[in-house]
């Protein structure tokens, strides 16, 4: 922490180890619990104030020398934005510690730098305490969770918001901060630091023989969900191996869905592709599919209506399923093949 209080009561905010030097040996306590903290100021690590004995609640992540780097770093890039910054200022009627304030026109947005791991409760808790306050938080993941594809850790801090819809934030806490925009396959990534914002696009889509042989893979090293349909699909005499082309057509790329795409189409076609469906059990399948713990940020009933419309639409544009009054009618079913030599055999 770099924020303390003095015998006077005032707020002393340590920003420099020769600052730290100075304030060595005067007596300072923690702005939120009010027990005694002391001063650390090594060579490696930012001067900071830790406590002596456990840290509260409100003092929660741990003193890296990444989070503490970072939470200094993402308080001047908030400076060189036009904000007004303040460090780990303290909301007393939520008991929360916020890790770096940005303040502009009334606005008011608290970075949280997540260094470390951090349960779905607590993040559920942590958000809503802000919410109550009518302020908007921003979660900035750290180097453990920088990924060029981003995955089900970083799913846990997806968030919406209507300017950068389904996004999550990076930052190395040294040179960057970056927010990354969900687009179908693939993210809008715009990059903040000492230069212009610059913008890229990260591709997440894979070939579809890849993806093929992907699953042929998956049943040979024992996936348990490849296996789950493996049994389900030799039911009907099938080979999952051999899946139709179409499972990979267009696909969302959302992160935060408990199965990869191609596994709940393949699953639809398997519980859903011998009759006609009805809205009900239409419904009644992709309800199964939420999982709202892999998203406490983010509607899983909502992640899982895009994945199911985008779905209905490969289905609908290769006039495979129409529409009718009560729900949908097969016109023809894809085409399976017996094995993964076969199937790759029928796309030259």
């Amino acid at each position: 922490m770099f924020v303390a209080m003095n015998p006077s009561a005032q707020l002393v905010t340590l920003v420099a180890h020769e600052q730290a030097a100075k304030l060595r040996g005067q007596k300072f306590v923690c702005p939120a619990c009010r027990r005694p903290v002391r001063i650390k100021n090594g060579a490696v690590i930012p001067a900071h104030f830790a406590h002596i004995g456990p840290a509260c609640q409100a003092a929660s992540e741990g003193e890296s020398a990444d989070h503490l780097q970072g939470n200094l770093w993402l308080a001047a890039l908030g400076r060189q934005l036009g904000y007004q910054v303040t460090l780990e200022t303290y909301y007393a009627a939520i008991k929360q510690r916020a890790d770096v304030v940005w303040q502009r026109a009334g606005q008011t947005l608290v970075l949280e730098f997540q260094c470390s791991p951090l349960n779905p409760e607590r993040l559920v808790t942590r958000t809503r305490g802000y919410h109550q306050l009518g302020v908007t938080v921003v979660w900035v993941l750290g180097p453990r969770y920088y990924s060029k594809r981003p995955g089900t850790m970083q799913a846990r801090f997806l968030q919406y918001s209507p300017r950068y819809g389904y996004h999550l934030w990076f930052s190395d806490g040294r040179e960057f901060l970056e927010v990354w925009q969900w687009e179908a396959q693939g993210y809008r990534v715009t990059r903040y630091g000492s230069k212009r914002p610059v913008t890229r696009v990260i591709g997440t889509g894979r070939a579809k023989a890849n993806v093929a042989r992907l699953i042929q893979n998956q049943l040979h090293y024992r996936e348990p969900n490849a296996l789950t349909l493996q049994a389900l699909a030799y039911q009907q005499g099938h080979h999952l191996a051999g899946a139709p082309w179409l499972i990979h057509e267009r696909p969302l790329s959302l992160i935060g869905i408990k199965a990869p795409e191609w596994q709940l189409r393949v699953k639809f076609l398997l519980t859903l592709g011998q009759t006609d469906i009805s809205r009900e059990k239409f419904i009644a399948f992709w309800a199964a599919q939420r999982v709202p713990v892999l998203t406490p940020l983010v509607s899983q009933t909502t992640l899982i209506k895009l994945v199911a419309a985008r779905w209905l639409e490969v289905l609908e544009d290769a006039q495979l399923l129409v529409a009718t009054n009560t729900g949908w009618q097969w016109r023809a079913v894809p085409v399976w093949y017996p094995d993964l030599i076969s199937k790759l055999n029928a796309l030259r």
